[in-house]
């Protein structure tokens, strides 16, 4: 059996968020009780591992723990990241989050097909104008959204009625919806115990959808691992839509950052998304404050 040898502060506080958080076969919290049972831990150690006491860790107590969660596959890959305590901090502290971010926005105006990043949040960090033209996003609707809790969520604009996003895409709102969940579950898992992903959650559940959706994506095929994805829909504006959507990864010590660009796949899209950037450049707009979170 391997050891690693980890520092358990932070990933002691994520187990037990996860505890508190997750359901057991019968629908029931975990408690530190029921829980320690299911991983072969005594209370007391599984305690200590909560606390951050522990200082080793087996791979078998690691798998029996993301089981007992109901982890995805995209959530586990996170899960066991944090159990070996190395921070993005550890790992990228000589970047400059801001300086990365400036040239990530000098990349994205080279970009000529809609474009946006997000961070492990979910929100919507920077975007460029084709994307917020292809989703209808206006000045006035951004300006609204600030005035709201989590406005400029992704899951927000997604599940909440007030974004429209639903009209958008029609008949394939169903599985983009069930994609962007395993997303944000797997962004979101080395968060679960901070005060802003509380935040996130409380808001977001007033979504009874988002609610249904976030414990029955746990059910979802463990085999999926988002790299590209194909989306084709009617658009209420421009027709008939078909892109690839593709994932670059920004690590920043202060957690990563999601680029997503959509890539026409077929000549109608291509000329579509040619005329939506213009003869002018694709020019970027800051949405959601970053690196520091804002709770309104």
């Amino acid at each position: 059996m391997r050891w690693f040898r980890i520092n358990l502060t932070e990933f002691g506080l994520l187990v037990k968020a996860l505890r508190k958080s997750s359901l057991d076969l019968y629908g029931n919290r975990w408690t530190r009780d029921s829980l320690s049972r299911a991983v072969h831990l005594t209370p007391h150690q599984l305690g200590r591992l909560e606390r951050g006491d522990r200082k080793y860790l087996d791979t078998q107590t690691l798998e029996l723990l993301s089981k007992a969660f109901n982890l995805t596959n995209l959530e586990k890959k996170e899960f066991f990241t944090a159990a070996v305590g190395l921070s993005d901090n550890y790992l990228f502290g000589n970047e400059n989050p801001e300086a990365q971010l400036k040239k990530l926005i000098r990349m994205m105006e080279q970009i000529s097909v809609p474009a946006f990043a997000v961070d492990v949040y979910g929100d919507f960090i920077v975007a460029n104008r084709s994307s917020m033209d292809l989703f209808c996003i206006t000045q006035e609707l951004i300006d609204y959204a600030h005035t709201i809790p989590i406005g400029l969520n992704v899951m927000n604009f997604i599940y909440s009625s007030e974004f429209g996003f639903k009209n958008i895409i029609g008949h394939g709102w169903r599985r983009m919806a069930s994609i962007e969940m395993l997303l944000f579950r797997r962004s979101t898992l080395r968060y679960r115990h901070t005060e802003y992903f509380d935040y996130l959650m409380k808001n977001l559940s007033k979504e009874k959808q988002f609610d249904i959706d976030w414990y029955t994506s746990q059910r979802s095929p463990d085999a999926y691992d988002f790299t590209y994805e194909k989306f084709e829909y009617n658009h209420p504006r421009y027709g008939p839509i078909s892109y690839i959507a593709t994932e670059t990864v920004v690590n920043t010590r202060v957690g990563d950052l999601y680029l997503l660009i959509y890539n026409p796949s077929d000549a109608l899209t291509n000329k579509l998304f040619q005329e939506i950037r213009g003869s002018g450049n694709n020019s970027i707009k800051r949405l959601a404050p970053w690196p520091e979170k804002k709770m309104v």
